[in-house]
């Protein structure tokens, strides 16, 4: 297994890949980079390959992305971290830029992965992803 590190916003990912696996760090890019990113990922993806992203989304509505957003100062609110952990965590979330789960969805199909779907949610926490098709050749008989 590789692993490899970069800043996927300004640099190509280089190689071929059977599995590429992101975490809570895709919601940091606008909404069209985002769209890039999917597309960039397919590409280096092998065919039959799998792409997993872990990640914070928009709630469909205002009232569930506030209640989100509510439930989660709550919860790192009364976690048990010290203050100035406390004020860290609330000074990232102004580099956040949620897209709604609908709508990754349909830049990955639009990228051109397949079987696209939801595999996790929890209020605005989402695991999904799509794969890349294997290429079938058809006889026709």
């Amino acid at each position: 297994m590789e692993v490899i590190e970069l800043d996927f916003s300004k640099e190509p990912l280089p190689g071929k890949y059977d599995l590429v696996i992101s975490a809570l760090a895709i919601h940091h890019l606008e909404d069209i980079d985002k769209a890039k990113l999917y597309k960039n990922i397919f590409d280096v993806l092998n065919d039959g390959g799998l792409f997993i992203n872990a990640d914070q989304v928009a709630g469909n509505t205002l009232l569930f992305d506030s209640l989100y957003k509510y439930y989660w100062r709550e919860t790192v609110t009364h976690s048990g971290l010290d203050h100035e952990a406390l004020v860290q965590a609330f000074e990232r979330t102004k580099l956040d830029k949620f897209a709604h789960l609908e709508e990754q969805l349909k830049w990955l199909e639009k990228a051109g992965f397949a079987d696209v779907d939801c595999i996790y949610k929890n209020m605005n926490f989402v695991v999904f992803g799509g794969f890349k098709d294997e290429k079938v050749e058809t006889a026709v008989i």
